[in-house]
């Protein structure tokens, strides 16, 4: 629902249609009798604050303001109760949430509440209730039968607001459950407050408004309590999930994900300190990944940069609170801001800021929570780059810097399930060796010898087909892996390579020398060729006959030649 345009007017045209007329409509055919207009001042005190103090009970408000104004109605009628409703809505309107929608809040709210108020009403007077009933069983029953109306009509009119509004969020069983406990509270109450009113006068808001609202203040803070401790217990959990991961990237992916569902951030912003500026790496906008919005942001620049310049989480309650400090275009509704440093050893390694669509989404006690969970978190991509790290070294030749062979056996393996599978059209090795090479370390040394290894590596790693890999397979053995080509294009692709060798001058020092001189040498290689599933279907078998092809079809035919290999 837009905050202006056709559909703003519509609500407008529907509110006057019904509200106004509908209450001169009222005053006409029930005028308002002569009321005690303390009690009714008293009631929309109370109906007011029950609004801005509701019972909270695990996240979930309970509003029961209509405690206070049934009892109006059993005693003045329709008329009075209306008004005072209509009171109560408009001043809430005015107090809570952002001003720029106050206009469609309170035609909405007015709205929504008279009909709320008609319906209940109709129900009572059909089943035969009236003004100042005396008959306890026969009001109760009268009485039940408003607030069912009052709670079923209430759960489809916000229903349908939700679904103008496009808040695909579906109610959960709690949610509806505690809607409808509200029904259960509300009826004692106001026909307790109803007797004592009638029978006690103002006293009844002293015995049942301020016992009230004590009860409410003491299960707020008790639920803020459980919700804190229920709170660290899931960062503990979190914090456990997070380090038990070996990848930095699922680390990240987890993070941004559970700290979206544990706070109901709408957003999730993640920004990495680099030299003092901050750049934005990653961003969920409603638990979906989306593409990050480039820029950078200096110490102090906007939000983020005055997290990194102050070092000190922030929140903020309300659009207004932040929205003069923001140096980027910010989405309309976004309202309540978490914003916190993510530091590790005394270093602030990123800025997070969490994004609420709600007014007073987070309170103080999330800045802890998420600070504790920032904090597993920070450690969990350490040791994550860690492991990585480990990782790639052992996945490494630590001479050349290419694979070994025991990842090059892991791949040739995985391709032959893809070859087999019908992924792969074909897959070829190709095993390379350096001709003569013990005669280059026995004249120039080992050293040297591991120079013309390094040189190599580097040429060979420049040639690697599409999708291929390059591996050293062990002392001055090379292997390519080759998916997707013919035999006679791998063939062609093992020439150009062994002609590339021969023709690239290599470099070393001559460390047997008496003194230690440059030099420029040049080698040669031979090269074995085996393509699947022309040769075999076996990934292991293709390896065997790539080395056969080398040793036999070339090395023993005179060396710097390529072979394929013969069945």
């Amino acid at each position: 629902m837009k905050l202006n345009g056709r559909p703003l007017l519509l609500l407008l045209l529907l509110w006057i249609l019904v509200v106004p007329t509908g209450i001169v409509y009222l005053l006409v055919t029930q005028p308002i009798p002569e009321v005690n207009w303390l009690w009714v001042g008293l009631s929309v005190l109370l109906g007011f604050l029950s609004i801005q103090f509701p019972v909270k009970y695990r996240g979930s408000s309970i509003i029961l303001f209509s405690w206070f104004t049934l009892p109006l109605f059993l005693l003045y009628g329709l008329s009075i109760e209306i008004i005072v409703t209509q009171l109560i809505v408009l001043i809430a309107s005015f107090t809570n949430g952002e001003l720029k929608n106050i206009i469609r809040r309170i035609l909405f709210n007015s709205l929504s509440y008279f009909i709320l108020s008609i319906s209940s009403a109709s129900a009572f007077y059909i089943i035969g209730g009236e003004k100042a009933i005396t008959s306890f069983w026969f009001l109760s029953v009268c009485v039940l039968v408003y607030q069912i109306v009052y709670s079923i009509l209430y759960d489809w009119i916000f229903k349908l607001y939700r679904k103008i509004n496009h808040n695909l969020k579906r109610e959960t069983i709690k949610e509806t459950i505690l809607h409808y406990l509200r029904m259960i509270i509300v009826v004692p109450l106001s026909l307790s407050l109803y007797f004592l009113l009638m029978d006690y006068g103002f006293i009844g808001y002293v015995i049942l408004g301020l016992p009230f609202f004590f009860i409410t203040i003491v299960i707020r803070l008790n639920s803020q309590t459980e919700d804190l401790n229920e709170s660290i217990k899931t960062a503990g959990e979190i914090g456990k999930q997070l380090t038990a991961l070996k990848e930095e990237a699922r680390v990240v992916n987890l993070f941004m994900s559970e700290t979206s569902d544990m706070f109901h951030a709408d957003y999730v912003y993640m920004f990495k300190n680099i030299e003092d500026w901050l750049e934005m790496t990653h961003l969920l906008i409603s638990r979906r990944k989306v593409p990050v919005i480039e820029g950078q942001l200096l110490r102090g620049q906007g939000i983020a940069g005055k997290i990194l310049l102050s070092k000190k989480p922030v929140l903020y309650s309300k659009r207004e609170e932040w929205i003069n400090q923001s140096v980027k275009t910010a989405p309309e509704n976004l309202e309540s801001l978490l914003c916190i440093p993510l530091v590790r050893n005394s270093k602030i390694e990123g800025v997070l800021i969490l994004g609420s669509n709600k007014v007073k989404a987070f309170k103080d006690y999330h800045l802890r929570i998420l600070d504790l969970l920032s904090s597993y978190f920070v450690i969990a991509v350490e040791k994550a780059r860690y492991i990585e790290e480990a990782q790639r070294i052992s996945d490494r030749c630590e001479l050349t810097g290419l694979y070994n062979y025991k990842i090059f056996e892991q791949r040739l393996e995985s391709d032959m399930e893809m070859l087999n599978s019908g992924v792969h059209t074909n897959l070829s090795v190709v095993m390379l060796d350096i001709d003569r090479f013990k005669l280059v370390n026995d004249t120039y040394g080992h050293e040297s010898g591991n120079e013309i290894l390094k040189q190599l590596a580097n040429l060979l790693n420049q040639m690697i087909p599409l999708d291929g890999l390059l591996a050293r397979y062990g002392g001055e053995e090379f292997v390519y892996l080759v998916p997707n080509s013919s035999k006679d294009q791998v063939l062609e692709f093992a020439e150009s390579v062994r002609k590339e060798i021969r023709n690239t001058p290599m470099y070393l020092y001559d460390d047997l020398a008496n003194q230690r001189n440059r030099k420029t040498i040049h080698i040669t290689s031979s090269i074995g060729i085996s393509t699947a599933p022309q040769d075999t279907d076996e990934a292991m078998t293709l390896l065997r006959n790539a080395d056969r092809a080398l040793y036999i079809g070339a090395k023993q035919a005179g060396r710097n030649r390529v072979a394929g290999y013969q069945k």
